[in-house]
């Protein structure tokens, strides 16, 4: 007996259960492999076939296709399978399920319709504990220090000790976890800390998981240790994984990351830019075969399948780690490419108030108004800013920033996709949710560091507050949203480069705030001519020779040496940590 899915529609839990059934649903992506495995191994199942047919709506949804319900019901990995029991009562979720476990899932949902199991208000709606943060830290209901060590505490507890990264497998890379611990460890110099990235790093660069032919990483493995990689390259995970071992080799001093860093970076060049539109490609194709050859085998048959699709939030993020790439590793070819990249995203995706839209699948841009979008292209086009100089990028910011602060901030105070916001619908409360509002947050705190708009750090702060209860459901997950926070409890520097836009010496002094590790900073460009307003706002002088102003508590310190500028910034970047 097979399956009859349907599709979703936006009434259909409401539908179900005016007929009395509950709702199953079932995220995948075509590429996923483990989402086949579970059609055949789970769906396959005649008894849990038959229950579904008698009892059960079932729905599936393709991520990829519809990834604003991808943002709504993931469960951090595809396959993703909720069973509900009503429009708002997720009996159970997760990612894997067995035929018994589903069958018992969906029995207790139609149980719960009948009345015969009541909700558990103390039961989470997750399937599993992975992520899950320790007990005994209660939300404060505020922004404050009790918010970082709870994110680092579910970090530390599902580190695996023996073989680097989280939980017992099947393993992820989860760079946003390893970027929060770099940060952390780079303000306290934790051993533990040390550890976490060290021990990852390491194994990760050393096992399967990495393709040690080509370059690059795969999405994940299924053994603890790293081993069996589902061969699938998706490029968010190359440019995560990229930053991770840039900003660890800096800080741990380890010239094996470094040179790790560059290899990923030209393995995302080489294998995922497309020629025709100078845009990476979303992900490439799982294949076994071709990856257990080696190099020769490989130059005899055809390399896997490009996904055809350009999506701007992985183009952004690939942007960005390209940018921190050209300069910690003096490779201007880097640069260049990352900035190439950004003129076709903008082009093709960007349109002025509007703001981004989701993909172009070479047929025209589509889906616009997606929350993360907006936010992973405004950062990446404030390190363009920081890493180049090029102003022509200034009114593209001050538009991205102003459709997240007045398209996508909700009524209750977070961020959320346009069609959320405009339909008030209610928000989904997930980790994925919780993380695009942290993004959204991050790069406004950045933004009003460089505009001068206090308004937007107000919204940033207040859309934080919003989930002081909630992010410790989803532990180590959280990542994201400790990173925002700790931009609320410790400021970044704020480092000013004044000077023409083509004087050497500018560019020196920007390249020497920006290549030096930092934990967290802001790095803006200003010309004493063009922002000549800014600067008497600002409080600082017009003078024709450069200089760099780095702002520690309100206060100004000017430096004009490139050579002695790393120095002073490590001195008030401790400052601004004791503070």
């Amino acid at each position: 007996m097979s399956i009859h899915w349907q599709a979703w529609h936006a009434d259909v839990a409401r539908q179900a259960q005016a007929d009395g059934r509950c709702v199953l649903l079932f995220l995948v992506a075509d590429w996923c492999v483990p989402c086949g495995e579970m059609e055949r191994a789970t769906f396959g199942d005649r008894e849990l076939a038959g229950f579904i047919a008698d009892h059960v709506v079932p729905v599936k949804i393709d991520v990829e296709a519809q990834p604003e319900l991808a943002t709504r019901f993931g469960r951090g990995g595809w396959p993703t399978t909720l069973v509900l029991a009503g429009p708002d009562d997720v009996v159970t979720s997760g990612t894997w399920f067995g035929p018994d476990e589903l069958l018992a899932a969906l029995r207790l949902a139609e149980r719960r319709m009948r009345g015969e199991s009541p909700v558990d208000p103390g039961a989470t709606a997750d399937g599993g504990d992975e992520g899950a943060a320790p007990r005994g830290r209660q939300p404060s209901g505020r922004l404050d220090e009790s918010i970082l060590p709870a994110v680092e505490d579910a970090l530390l507890s599902h580190f695996d000790e023996r073989h680097g990264g989280f939980g017992g497998g099947p393993k992820f890379p989860h760079p946003e976890a390893i970027d929060f611990a770099i940060l952390r460890h780079a303000g306290r110099a934790d051993p533990r800390l040390h550890a976490v990235i060290e021990k990852t790093l390491t194994h990760m660069a050393e096992s399967p998981l990495r393709d040690h032919v080509d370059g690059g990483f795969f999405r994940y493995a299924s053994e603890r240790d790293w081993r069996r990689p589902h061969t699938e390259k998706r490029l968010e995970v190359q440019a995560g994984l990229l930053r991770n071992y840039l900003e660890a080799g800096q800080l741990m001093q380890r010239a094996d990351f470094l040179d790790l860093a560059g290899e990923i970076a030209d393995a995302m060049l080489r294998d995922f830019r497309d020629e025709q539109t100078g845009l990476f490609h979303a992900s490439l194709d799982p294949d076994d075969e071709y990856y257990a050859l080696d190099a020769a085998g490989r130059r005899t048959r055809k390399g896997p399948r490009r996904d055809g699709r350009f999506l701007a939030d992985a183009n952004a993020r690939a942007v960005s780690a390209l940018l921190k790439a050209g300069c910690v590793l003096r490779r201007q070819d880097l640069t260049d490419v990352a900035v190439a990249i950004v003129d076709s995203l903008l082009d093709r995706l960007w349109r002025r108030g509007r703001g981004m839209f989701h993909y172009d699948d070479g047929s025209g841009p589509k889906l616009p108004g997606r929350l993360r979008d907006q936010a992973e292209t405004a950062r990446a086009v404030l390190h363009v800013l920081q890493y180049t100089a090029d102003r022509r990028y200034v009114g593209v910011l001050d538009d991205l920033l102003e459709r997240i602060a007045s398209d996508h901030a909700t009524a209750g105070g977070d961020f959320a996709d346009r069609d959320v916001v405009a339909g008030q619908r209610p928000l989904p409360r997930n980790d994925t949710a919780i993380n695009e509002s942290s993004a959204a947050a991050e790069v406004l705190l950045r933004g009003a560091l460089c505009t001068g708009r206090s308004s937007l750090a107000e919204l940033a702060r207040r859309a934080l507050a919003v989930h002081t209860t909630d992010f410790r459901r989803y532990g180590y997950g959280m990542a994201a949203f400790g990173r925002s926070v700790e931009l609320v409890l410790h400021p970044p520097l704020h480092i000013l480069v004044v000077g023409a836009e083509r004087d050497q010496r500018t560019l020196s002094l920007l390249a020497s705030a920006s290549e030096t590790y930092l934990p967290s900073r802001v790095v803006q460009h200003l010309d004493p001519v063009d922002d000549e307003g800014h600067l008497r706002r600002l409080g600082l002088p017009i003078r024709d020779e450069p200089a760099v102003y780095v702002c520690l508590l309100r206060d100004w310190a000017e430096h004009r040496d490139p050579h002695t500028l790393p120095a002073a910034l490590l001195s008030a970047n401790g400052r601004r940590l004791a503070h």
